[in-house]
């Protein structure tokens, strides 16, 4: 029996077999179900991370990681919502709304169980089945006013 087999997922990301698309999907999977650890396996440590409009930038393992654990704690209901996604295999753009209710402090922002609902686009880089970078962009004007924030100066450290 000569056929081909079909590879799971998990072998084909052990394998380096998927490109920045099928990466980009399964990583905003796994942040719905507030699954920081699957999201994270999904990129390399070294892997440059840029959240601009929070300041955050560096590599995954010291900044990527603790801004996503923070962003799916302070927000336990967290949703990804794919509006559009496009690119080639190396690279993806995703236009995304992020959106819950917040139930923790977040970017110094005291919670206010306020829900957010934000337009965003990530450009994800993706190289041997690992995201290599991630550059994020919202309004960070539109999610101070969303959870309340009407002074800069208010914002905690």
């Amino acid at each position: 029996m000569g056929g081909a087999q079909s590879l799971s997922f998990a072998q084909r990301i052990g394998r380096g077999e998927l490109d920045a698309e099928s990466l980009a999907l399964a990583m905003f999977e796994h942040l719905n179900a507030c699954n920081v650890t699957g999201a994270s396996a999904l990129v390399a440590a070294d892997a440059e991370v840029d959240f601009g409009p929070a300041g955050i930038t560096g590599s995954f393992a010291e900044k990527g990681i603790p801004f996503l654990r923070d962003l799916s704690t302070a927000f336990p209901d967290l949703r990804v919502r794919i509006r559009s996604i496009m690119g080639n295999p190396s690279t993806v753009v995703a236009e995304i709304t992020v959106e819950g209710t917040q139930s923790g402090d977040f970017l110094g922002i005291p919670n206010q169980r306020k829900h957010i609902e934000i337009d965003q686009a990530w450009v994800l880089t993706a190289s041997t089945g690992k995201i290599t970078s991630i550059r994020a962009y919202w309004c960070q004007s539109q999610l101070y006013r969303r959870l309340g924030v009407s002074r800069r100066d208010q914002i905690g450290g």
